[in-house]
Order: C-alpha cells, then structure tokens, then sequence
C-alpha cells in the first residue's frame, strides 16, 4: 500500500497536478499572445470603466460563473444580456452588472465573440479577468485616491 501511495505522489509531481491548464500559457503572456485582443479589451475598459470595474470584482468571486459567461456568450452568437440572465437568474454582482451596466456588458460579450480564443485562454485561468483589470488595464478604470 505504501509503494502505491508513493508511486501516486510521484506521477503527481512529474505530471503536475490536475487541475493545472496543460499547455496554457501563463496570464503574464497573454497579452503579449493575444495583442489586438488584449488592446480592444483595454478600449473596452476606457470606454466603460464602471462596467470593467464589476466584471473584475465578479470575476474575483465568481470565476467560475465568469468563466460561463464568456463561453456562453461566444456559444450563443445571436443572444443578448437577456438571454444569459433569463438562464441564470439570482447570481450576486452580475444581476448589478446586467441592470445598470448592460451597454458594458453588451459590449464585453461582442468582446468575446470577436476574440473567443484569447477570451476563452484568459477565462481558463481562474480570476483571469481580475487579473488583466488590475494589471493591465488598472489605469483605465480604477479611480484615484486623492491626496494621491
């Protein structure tokens, strides 16, 4: 049994654990893999970035769900907002975003459609969203603390 446990483990250390992206480059290279996606999303953040700011803190809580939004939007080309929030009613922070944000959303989700391979790479790393708001496009929406 102990042999078994041991020889576990160690395909675990040379295989890397399971719930790694095989093959998936590291957020730090996303933009650099995907620049005319990684340079519209930071238009999209200029051009709203009250929106931007509640799609990141989502996505910090809710990856998962965040995740589905973008694959949903890019699966289902033809629907809106609407469509998304009659399937998925009652989620905190997106139903915010959907009623006082929905230009932005609307916006996000053409975002998706038009880049769904660097939408979908930047999704598969949980926190993805939060993590290009906050160090890629931070200057574009975050607002400044005065006295700053």
């Amino acid at each position: 049994m102990r042999q078994l446990i041991l020889a576990l483990a160690a395909t675990v250390a040379v295989a890397g654990c399971a719930h790694e992206s095989r093959g998936e480059a590291s957020l730090e290279q996303w933009s650099g893999n995907h620049p005319q996606a990684s340079e519209e999303l930071g238009r999209w953040v200029q051009t709203h970035p009250d929106a931007a700011g509640r799609f990141f803190e989502w996505d910090s809580h809710h990856p998962q769900r965040a995740r589905e939004f973008v694959t949903w939007s890019i699966y289902h080309p033809n629907r809106g907002i609407d469509g998304f929030v009659a399937l998925h009613p009652g989620w905190p922070i997106f139903d915010d975003i959907a009623l006082r944000h929905r230009p932005g959303a609307e916006a996000f989700m053409s975002w998706c459609r038009r880049h769904p391979q660097a939408a979908e790479r930047l999704m598969n790393h949980p926190g993805g969203l939060y993590w290009a708001g906050h160090h890629l496009y931070a200057s574009s929406w975050q607002l400044e603390t005065p006295g700053q």
